[in-house]
């Protein structure tokens, strides 16, 4: 488990960290803003995209992996496509999700952090996203049980709607591209 800085050494270490996996060298943002002013959703962050590069260069990690940003990013790669010093800008910030994930970081997004979860694992185990079983699975963990109960008429009305997962062509290729990722670092 990863521990949270209590000296700015531990906290360089922290970013070393996150930079060794990410890829990514965090201290060639010059801070333009050009990832801020692209971001869909930096309106609901607490620190836009060009904050957190600059937090993470002073070394105040732990703000960052506490964020709401690091949460709420949408991985749309929106940041790093107009970074012009092609810095991954939501990797870094995917990488942080991680590392806060892996130091046990409890947030005011847990939710939000469980569905993502969820949803990456619904996909590595039927190969798509199987939304009745992702549902059930998320609204079980959170203990909201009647949740979605309002939907269910409306569900059963559609034609293309499985109540139990459609099996995938070539299964092992999904797995694969997971394994892939997981010796990557990413997964």
């Amino acid at each position: 488990m990863i521990r949270f800085p209590e000296s700015m050494s531990a906290g360089a270490a922290l970013l070393a960290e996150i930079e060794r996996r990410s890829g990514q060298q965090v201290s060639a943002c010059y801070q333009c803003g050009r990832c801020t002013s692209t971001c869909v959703a930096a309106f609901a962050f607490d620190y836009p995209p060009h904050t957190l590069m600059r937090l993470l260069q002073v070394g105040m990690v732990r703000e960052v992996l506490a964020s709401r940003a690091a949460q709420l990013c949408l991985d749309c790669m929106t940041c790093s496509t107009r970074c012009p010093m092609e810095i991954d800008v939501a990797g870094v910030i995917e990488t942080a999700k991680l590392v806060a994930d892996e130091a046990g970081l409890k947030d005011t997004e847990r939710d939000l952090r469980l569905l993502r979860r969820a949803f990456l694992s619904n996909v590595r185990r039927h190969g798509r996203l199987h939304e009745a079983s992702l549902l059930i699975w998320f609204n079980f963990r959170t203990h909201n049980f009647m949740n979605d109960i309002k939907l269910v008429p409306l569900v059963l009305r559609k034609k293309n709607f499985h109540i139990f997962p459609p099996r995938i062509k070539n299964r092992r290729q999904m797995l694969r591209i997971f394994q892939e990722i997981n010796r990557g670092g990413k997964g």
